[in-house]
């Protein structure tokens, strides 16, 4: 509904309650959720720190579908600021993942953010999407 600061007042108060009761993996997920939102906000210095602190809780606990879409989600933000390459080089980081742990739709999303630039390659990738 694009309200991304009344989406931040929620993510705060999910914070809150998984570091109450210990959640690190809700933790992880509310930063990750920041993130997404201030990138939405086009703050993308913000997005990244809070995708980065994901990638740690992700790291700490064996979360490798976290980890993985941190990383997504960081090649997102690189993107949008214009880094090319280290946008690539999370993508690809997204994509092992992916693929080692057997995950398609994974495999998929980051195959479709490593076409950065190529307008018709992204919406090929998400007919296939559709498709599948």
């Amino acid at each position: 509904m694009g309200d991304y600061q009344k989406a931040i007042e929620y993510h705060e108060k999910h914070l809150k309650i998984a570091k109450e009761i210990s959640d690190r993996a809700g933790e992880g997920r509310a930063y990750g959720n920041f993130g997404n939102a201030y990138k939405s906000l086009g703050d993308y210095q913000k997005a990244i720190e809070y995708h980065e602190k994901d990638l740690k809780i992700a790291k700490e606990i064996g979360d490798r579908a976290g980890e993985g879409g941190a990383y997504g989600n960081l090649g997102n933000a690189y993107k949008s600021l214009g880094d090319y390459q280290k946008a690539i080089e999370y993508h690809e980081k997204d994509l092992k993942i992916a693929k080692k742990s057997g995950d398609r739709a994974g495999a998929g999303r980051a195959f479709g953010n490593l076409k950065i630039g190529d307008r018709a390659g992204e919406g090929r990738s998400y007919g296939n999407l559709g498709n599948a």
